[in-house]
């Protein structure tokens, strides 16, 4: 048994249930069957607007995730072999028991770490090009817009999708993310232009300026949003 704390998706205020937990391969799983009701229980609509949790076992508290696993079909049919009573819970109604994932959150560097080192070099590059001359500009801004392109790319084909499906809550804001880079991609565009063209530098310089402020704001947000969700589910790469 467990204590899991959860935010109330309406009210915002903190609810802790008791529930039975399975540790399936290292994986802390619970299950959402609310004894075979109808509906989900109250617990499981409010990790769909907050995932972020408190879990308290017998020796220790921490913070985690709650992530709808994307294997659920294996994990409950593990949980079914340990626990005979979960197929009579789903046996009793239509809806599919969900499977909650708890992802414990911790010191590992892990992707959202990443996430933020990159954004720190973008950064760094950001600045040396702004304080390196209009000449610098046109020369190096090429290579970084193709840094960044690739990062955005990598978010958009893998990170977002991810994150959008293990939580739900986070949709918007993953949605929001892509309309970010929809924009930032036509800012690269026209400077690209800009330079190809050999333009007035002073008005290259207006234009790069307008990308570095709409990158500000994006790394912002994106690291107040998802950086806990990510440090929660996948390791930092190498």
């Amino acid at each position: 048994m467990i204590q899991l704390t959860t935010t109330g998706a309406r009210t915002g205020r903190q609810h802790r249930i008791p529930l039975g937990a399975l540790d399936i391969g290292g994986r802390l799983v619970v299950v959402a069957s609310a004894m075979g009701s109808p509906k989900h229980p109250a617990w499981y609509h409010n990790i769909r607007h907050n995932p972020l949790v408190t879990v308290e076992t017998d020796a220790e508290t921490f913070d985690a995730m709650a992530a709808l696993p994307p294997d659920r079909d294996a994990l409950f049919a593990e949980i079914v072999a340990r626990e005979p009573g979960f197929a009579d819970y789903q046996a009793k109604t239509a809806r599919v028991l969900p499977v909650v994932e708890l992802h414990r959150l911790d010191a590992v560097r892990r992707m959202g770490d990443w996430l933020v080192e990159v954004h720190d070099w973008l950064r760094a590059e950001l600045r040396d090009l702004r304080d390196g001359g209009s000449q610098r500009l046109s020369t190096r801004c090429s290579g970084f817009c193709t840094a960044l392109t690739r990062h955005h790319s990598g978010e958009g084909a893998a990170i977002f999708p991810m994150l959008a499906t293990r939580f739900p809550a986070l949709a918007p804001t993953v949605a929001k993310l892509g309309e970010d880079h929809v924009v930032v991609a036509r800012l690269q565009e026209e400077i690209q232009r800009l330079v190809d063209e050999e333009t007035d530098p002073a008005r290259l310089r207006t234009e790069f300026d307008r990308l570095a402020s709409a990158l500000d704001d994006h790394f912002a947000y994106e690291e107040r949003t998802i950086v806990t969700a990510l440090n929660a589910l996948l390791p930092a790469p190498g």
